[in-house]
């Protein structure tokens, strides 16, 4: 018997008339109760009647069509399913994306393998402590000046070809980012693939919050390896914010004693410069 391939990605179909994602019992119950709601609106009318005229509407609207957008929502994507099997995690969320940036796979790896490199891209970090020889405890500051941290371990690299790290054994947490580097065809340099996934407590109310949440962090994703990009690329990354000098947002690595930590490639140490329209 021939092995399947290893799924790698996956899009979701959108729901349409025509490629419904309801089964027909749930269409029934659908019809049934928006009539029920529309009929009860009518009886009673006025303001009162008119709530239970819309949400019968809607009701009879989604078993005609046979679509449901919070459904979708709710249902894990075959990739994330996979994932999920893989890793024995209850429910996962997970947001993908590439890039290619015009320099030697050597080069984009050897850049993207110091925290202190990826970190300095990123306005919401604050701080990243190595507190071993593999382990950094992130610290970003979030809504409302609140401080959140996330203890990371890398996992044992494939040189120049994928960098990996997952969220300490103590985490309530879990989360699993991987990076893929893979020369880019037509010698355009390197192409760059994110996997980022977090395990989603809570079951499908879980699992829609996170997708929700996601539609954010796929957006800051996207400007973070813009930033590597354009950092590789031209030496400066174009901005048209202004910044508060107070503001901050620079990083700071500190070691731990007994470990040692490769130096950064060249990163502005004075925070002045960071301000303004360059990083």
């Amino acid at each position: 018997m021939t092995e399947r391939p290893k799924l790698v990605a996956s899009r979701a179909p959108v729901p349409t008339p025509s490629h419904p994602n309801l089964g027909t019992p749930e269409r029934l119950v659908s019809l049934a109760a928006g009539s029920l709601l529309i009929a009860n609106g009518l009886r009673q009318g006025g303001l009162k009647g008119l709530p239970q005229l819309l949400l019968g509407a809607c009701a009879t609207w989604r078993a005609y069509s046979g679509t449901c957008r919070i459904k979708r929502a709710m249902t894990h994507s075959p990739f994330e399913q996979t994932f999920e099997q893989d890793r024995d995690w209850d429910g996962s969320n997970v947001i993908s994306r590439s890039i290619t940036i015009g320099k030697p796979r050597e080069a984009v790896y050897a850049f993207c393998s110091d925290p202190a490199n990826l970190g300095a891209l990123m306005p919401w970090i604050d701080t990243i402590e190595q507190t071993g020889e593999r382990t950094y405890r992130w610290v970003a500051h979030g809504p409302m000046d609140k401080t959140l941290h996330c203890d990371l371990e890398q996992c044992e690299p494939k040189e120049g070809r994928k960098l990996h790290w997952i969220a300490g054994p103590d985490r309530r947490f879990k989360h699993d980012i991987q990076m893929h580097f893979s020369d880019a065809p037509a010698g355009r340099g390197t192409q760059v693939k994110v996997i980022v996934a977090c395990e989603t407590p809570l079951g499908a109310a879980g699992y829609a919050l996170a997708a929700a949440i996601s539609r954010f962090s796929d957006k800051a994703l996207l400007n973070v390896l813009r930033s590597i990009k354009q950092q590789l690329e031209t030496g400066e990354i174009s901005t048209n914010k202004m910044r508060d000098p107070q503001t901050k947002d620079f990083l700071f690595v500190h070691p731990a004693s007994s470990a040692t930590r490769a130096p950064a490639n060249d990163l502005p140490t004075d925070k002045s410069e960071l301000n303004g329209g360059t990083v």
